[in-house]
């Protein structure tokens, strides 16, 4: 049977998309001083297969469940908060399907550091707000363990949490639902061209931390671009992708993913073919997919357990 489903991830691989031309924005210049550190607080490894479509190069899809602290001169910014420390207790408020789903997906993941505990050591406790690329159990698990900073997400992710807190799916666990329901802030977004992207949010107001959306994965699924002076320079997407192979590729994420992960597959794989033409206009531009923690491991440094890496 394991086989069976290995092959199903190996053979199910849809091309992309050509995405459209599209006039693009050079990055600015780095401006802001920024310490980019990534906090590794769950994963799992799994066959290759199931992190892209078709024959991977990854025989091994380790995964990180991450959340990254931006220490910007402003204040600190947390992109994404990883896994909960409780999620085994919570995902028992799930119906049948729901809990298998994410017995399979985010609920595979072992933990590693405790968000709360791993912002002690950096000495980053007040944090302005969390950006959370979409709201899944294994981004937003951690707002169970800082009940007081605010929730910057899109306007349509915010829909999508309101809903299920009133009929829950199960896409988002309902423990993290009520944990950010009274701390909610809609990110507004500009008719300011970003890169290939056509609308944009600049966080800081200098080009330092900017965010597009890219919905698709789920109604408001964000990437955020991190161009600082200290030659941190990034994109984080989300869960567009699960390993950078996809990029080089032209591929998206196995078929079992894309159908147990993807509100909306078709939207999901254009977003996919931007990245792809963002990376051939951009080769430098480190595309970051949010569980590759090889790319992380490449952009960060090892995490040896002590503190979280920084740079």
């Amino acid at each position: 049977m394991n086989k069976l489903i290995v092959s199903m991830l190996l053979t199910g691989c849809t091309a992309l998309p050509a995405a459209a031309p599209h006039p693009f924005v050079p990055l600015p210049a780095p401006s802001a001083k920024l310490e980019v550190c990534w906090i590794d607080t769950g994963g799992v490894s799994v066959p290759g297969g199931y992190g892209a479509g078709g024959a991977t190069i990854a025989e091994q899809w380790e995964v990180t469940a991450a959340a990254i602290l931006i220490r910007h001169p402003k204040g600190d910014l947390l992109l994404d908060t990883g896994i909960s420390p409780t999620a085994a207790e919570e995902h028992r408020e799930l119906g049948g399907w729901a809990r298998f789903v994410f017995s399979q997906t985010a609920g595979r993941n072992l933990p590693r550091r405790r968000l709360s505990e791993a912002l002690a050591a950096l000495g980053a406790t007040s944090p302005l707000a969390v950006l959370l690329s979409h709201a899944h159990a294994d981004h937003a698990g951690g707002l169970t363990d800082l009940p007081a900073v605010p929730v910057w997400l899109a306007a349509e992710e915010r829909a999508l949490v309101e809903s299920e807190l009133e009929q829950p799916r199960g896409v988002v666990l309902p423990a993290h639902a009520r944990a950010m329901a009274e701390r909610l802030v809609s990110l507004s977004f500009e008719p300011v061209p970003f890169a290939n992207y056509d609308s944009s949010y600049d966080v800081f107001g200098d080009g330092s931390v900017v965010v597009v959306p890219t919905f698709g994965h789920t109604p408001g699924s964000v990437a955020t671009f991190v161009n600082g002076a200290g030659g941190q320079r990034f994109v984080h997407v989300g869960d567009l992708i699960n390993l950078q192979e996809s990029l080089s590729r032209g591929v998206g994420k196995s078929w079992l993913m894309r159908k147990f992960t993807d509100e909306d597959d078709a939207a999901t794989q254009a977003q996919v073919a931007k990245l792809v033409q963002l990376q051939a206009t951009e080769p430098g531009l480190v595309i970051l997919p949010a569980h590759d923690r090889p790319a992380f491991v490449r952009l960060f440094g090892e995490d040896n357990g002590r503190l979280p890496p920084c740079r």
